[in-house]
């Protein structure tokens, strides 16, 4: 009996050195994470910028701490028009970008998990080839077939090959091994069910989990995106909001719809991530 108390104590204060341990590593994330976000918040609200001329008719931007609250005409001079012209381009951007991406990943994650056909083993052998590459590398000639074929200052640029990325696809692979049905599927077919009807009737529902996770890595992908429009968008009217404006209040439009996004999808987001690295 008394063998069994002292377990029962070891594999508790286990626990609780365990849990002391998670809180402790959490809470220092938590402020890896916050510290920049309140920096911004700081640069943003609590410091205002000031015009300092230099010699030869030059001059510098500096912005120094403000004494007082914000008026509501100092949060106003915090945009510009080209603010929320590069917002407008960047929700369009981004929005569709992210739609296209999750459903065609998610029907093509499908193709490879519901049908055995023969290059189908290769097929998923590639996709994996394709994440190792970096993006920086594969943007490359991206950037010279743009030039080339004429289509700069063109948004669509940017949600075209969005399309079924190598990462999204999969990432919902995986998920569909963890969940998917071949007996419902084939219920489904025998009641007379289309193709297509299933997979956005049955299984697209099923991913929930794993669609959210993918739409705030999708959105925070493309929304934040600047390296290649900086090169290939030099019209102001079709710059999306990373490069648009100086503003300070382009920091803050750029933070706050990801944070909305995440408080929405958050449960998903964990359930998804959690089932999928299981089967990995």
């Amino acid at each position: 009996m008394s063998d069994y108390v002292n377990t029962l104590t070891e594999e508790k204060k286990k626990d609780n050195t365990l849990k002391i341990v998670t809180y402790i590593v959490s809470i220092l994330l938590t402020i890896l994470v916050m510290v920049p976000f309140i920096e911004m918040l700081k640069d943003v609200f609590g410091s205002e910028t000031i015009v300092q001329p230099g010699p030869n008719g030059t001059f510098s931007i500096i912005r120094v701490p403000k004494e007082g609250l914000i008026t509501w005409k100092e949060f106003c001079d915090l945009f510009n028009t080209n603010t929320f012209i590069g917002f407008r381009n960047s929700v369009i951007v981004t929005v569709l970008n992210t739609i296209l991406n999750i459903y065609f990943s998610a029907l093509t994650a499908y193709a490879i998990t519901a049908y055995d056909w023969k290059l189908r083993n290769g097929f998923e052998k590639l996709i994996i080839i394709a994440m190792m590459i970096p993006n920086t590398v594969a943007t490359v000639g991206t950037i010279q077939m743009i030039y080339q074929l004429g289509l700069t200052n063109k948004l669509f640029i940017f949600i075209i090959p969005a399309i079924a990325t190598p990462m999204t696809v999969f990432f919902m692979r995986m998920y569909l091994k963890a969940t998917f049905s071949r007996d419902i599927v084939e219920s489904a077919r025998i009641d007379g069910a289309g193709e297509f009807r299933i997979f956005n009737q049955i299984i697209f529902p099923i991913m929930k989990p794993a669609i959210a996770t993918q739409t705030i890595f999708c959105f925070v992908a493309s929304w934040t995106n600047d390296w290649v429009p900086r090169i290939v968008i030099l019209d102001d009217q079709k710059k999306i909001l990373p490069i648009a404006s100086a503003a300070p209040g382009a920091e803050l439009l750029l933070s706050i719809p990801p944070i909305i996004l995440y408080l929405f999808l958050s449960k998903q987001i964990v359930e998804g991530i959690s089932l999928g690295s299981v089967k990995m």
